[in-house]
């Protein structure tokens, strides 16, 4: 494995105790996940990840249609969830989560808030667009774009726990 196929890791701290930071990021994803980067892009898309093992992480459009663009490998509340990114490199769903590649985030409590480490790995499940996409993900437009929208909600919208 190379340089350029392996994992991408991103962290952010949020300004949130780990149960808050956790509830916002996986039960609140509709709150802060751009809307340009749903597939919709509609402002009244559903966003949701049932927080189960197994569960389906959805999109929910305005005209009721239903897409699912991950499935929940493993959870731990609140300290990781692991998800198949059921999503290729051009935007379409990728129905089979073993034909997906995999983002694990932990959320460790800091002095200061709560530290999110996110690792999107095994780009290569995704075919030969797998290197292509693991360098957008890696881009200013990739995660660090829908990290800095996680970071903003969590500076402006107050915890539910």
């Amino acid at each position: 494995m190379s340089d350029r196929d392996g994992p991408i890791v991103f962290e952010r701290t949020l300004p949130l105790a780990r149960e808050a930071a956790f509830d916002l990021l996986v039960d609140r994803i509709g709150e802060w996940w751009p809307h340009e980067y749903t597939f919709s892009r509609d402002p009244a898309a559903d966003l949701s990840i049932e927080p189960v093992a197994g569960g389906a992480c959805t999109e929910r459009m305005p005209g009721g249609t239903r897409i699912v663009w991950g499935t929940v490998l493993s959870i731990e509340r609140p300290l990781y969830v692991r998800l198949a990114w059921q999503i290729s490199f051009d935007r379409k769903p990728v129905p089979d989560p073993a034909a997906a590649s995999r983002v694990m985030i932990e959320f460790r409590q800091m002095a200061d808030g709560t530290r999110i480490e996110l690792t999107h790995g095994d780009f290569l499940r995704h075919g030969e667009d797998g290197i292509a996409y693991r360098e957008a993900m890696a881009s200013a437009q990739g995660w660090p774009t829908c990290l800095d929208a996680l970071e903003a909600a969590a500076r402006v919208r107050p915890a539910r726990r």
